[in-house]
């Protein structure tokens, strides 16, 4: 198996967004998308990000999703977060899987996250195969691609 480059500085960006958003809450919701009609806030829910290596120990990161109820449909409407649909991940935790599924193993890419300290299983990872990645903006550092959804994480940190 290859061995794992990353420089520190990428590892210390993608480390220290990730954990900062533990409890962030998501919010931004401004009409129904299925009809258009106005919402009322209803709960807000906790959802898993990712979980990490903090101090040799696992740590489940979750943020707060906010609900609301369509006061025309009475749909029930998530706020704009970093999830796809039906998928228990972070989208950029995802995003980097997706990319990085054209060129390298699962395994291997389970092996690239954890040497981030992120956790995911190599099973989850190929559970992704098949969906398309054509649309992840990324970098490439020698040989493992980055997305940018997951290097410019930290910015979420700034609009507390």
């Amino acid at each position: 198996m290859k061995s794992v480059l990353i420089p520190s500085m990428v590892i210390d960006i993608i480390t220290t967004g990730v954990s900062g958003l533990d409890g962030y809450v998501f919010e931004k919701v401004e009409n129904c998308p299925f009809c258009g009609g106005a919402v009322k806030g209803h709960d807000i829910k906790k959802k898993k990000f990712a979980t990490i290596i903090e101090d040799n120990k696992r740590k489940i990161i979750t943020v707060n999703v906010k609900r609301s109820r369509c006061t025309s449909c009475q749909k029930l409407v998530y706020a704009d977060s970093p999830f796809y649909k039906n998928i228990r991940m972070g989208s950029p935790l995802v995003d980097f899987c997706l990319i990085n599924l054209k060129i390298h193993s699962a395994n291997h890419i389970s092996k690239i996250l954890k040497k981030m300290n992120i956790l995911v299983n190599p099973s989850t990872i190929r559970s992704l195969k098949g969906i398309n990645a054509d649309h992840i903006a990324h970098v490439d550092f020698q040989g493992i691609f980055f997305p940018l959804s997951l290097l410019n994480i930290s910015e979420k940190l700034q609009i507390r």
